[in-house]
């Protein structure tokens, strides 16, 4: 079958049209079912979505539920990664993966409780490399109802993959809660993907981040030795996610504190790029989200020695301020 394109009242063959010329109207397609449709209308069009040249080529989704599962079954998903097929078909040019199905009606799905022990999967795993992906989308529909739906994702997930993705550049975490973290604990949705796993991770996007305050202290950011950059826009830090860490809060927001701390403290000294806009905090004892203080931006500004680039509520004479003491930073908006 041959595809028709109509223009100024003639029909024109498709395949008549010379092949770069084709690539740059496929080029303008989202890698949608509408891509994968033309695909699918001959030989000609499935040959020309291969086009290596092609931004749609290096996008992909993978499904980490199978059909009809409720739940991860990290068994069933170890053994649909290791076939032949899979790992064919993530190889270059294939560079961004987007998870996918590990969302049910604005909740993430949870791992099924009799699943393979850590060291079962350790042993599967250990052999899978997607050397070729470099922007990892681990992000989930922006959910208007808070803290009231589980939107954690399982650590089995995030361990897998971070294991998988030596060349990581890019993580997107948008949407997702943070859990309750404690002192000590390296098993993270950020710790996982350190330097000993994805020593190239350089940007992290976590837009509409909702978790406890412990997140801007930055030691799971620390473990990413090459960070550079940092989205978190709308953040919310709410002392009942983590509430043995809940007392430390007034350390990056009370003026008064004894103990005053800068955003990321702890991971600071290489971030260039930081997105703050839209930031809040919900203070000990109460349940109203507050805007993060303007005192609060300005010491993260003075704190960040590399910072060169910055997004956030900053009022317009605290810019100015700012920019006379450091002219090397663009502040921006919005």
């Amino acid at each position: 079958m041959e595809m028709i394109i109509i223009t100024a009242n003639k029909e024109v063959l498709l395949g008549s049209l010379p092949h770069d010329c084709r690539r740059n109207i496929l080029s303008y397609i989202c890698p949608t079912e509408l891509y994968a449709s033309y695909a699918a209308t001959s030989r000609l069009c499935h040959s020309d979505s291969l086009d290596a040249q092609l931004p749609q080529t290096k996008f992909g989704e993978f499904h980490v539920t199978g059909r009809g599962e409720t739940e991860i079954n990290m068994e069933s998903l170890l053994e649909r990664i290791s076939h032949a097929s899979f790992l064919n078909a993530w190889q270059s040019p294939r560079s961004h993966m987007k998870i996918v199905s590990h969302e049910r009606d604005g909740a993430v799905v949870t791992t099924k409780v009799d699943d393979l022990t850590f060291e079962e999967m350790q042993v599967q795993a250990s052999s899978l490399s997607f050397g070729s992906i470099t922007s990892l989308d681990l992000s989930v529909s922006h959910c208007k109802h808070g803290g009231e739906l589980n939107r954690v994702l399982p650590r089995g997930i995030t361990w897998l993959l971070s294991t998988m993705m030596p060349n990581l550049v890019k993580l997107d975490l948008s949407n997702l809660h943070g859990g309750p973290i404690k002192e000590g604990d390296s098993i993270s949705e950020l710790a996982l993907f350190n330097a000993t796993n994805c020593p190239n991770l350089s940007k992290v996007v976590w837009n509409n981040r909702i978790g406890g305050g412990y997140f801007l202290r930055g030691r799971d950011l620390k473990t990413l030795t090459n960070l550079r950059e940092l989205w978190a826009d709308n953040l919310l830090c709410d002392w009942r996610y983590d509430k043995l860490f809940a007392p430390l809060l007034s350390q990056f927001f009370d003026e008064n504190s004894i103990i005053q701390r800068f955003f990321f403290f702890a991971c600071n000294e290489k971030l260039e790029r930081v997105s703050l806009l839209g930031g809040r905090y919900v203070k000990i004892g109460t349940n109203d989200a507050i805007k993060f203080p303007q005192m609060s931006l300005i010491r993260f500004v003075r704190n960040t020695p590399q910072l060169r680039w910055f997004r956030s509520d900053l009022a317009e004479e605290n810019v100015r301020m700012l920019s006379e003491e450091r002219p090397e930073i663009t502040f921006v908006a919005s």
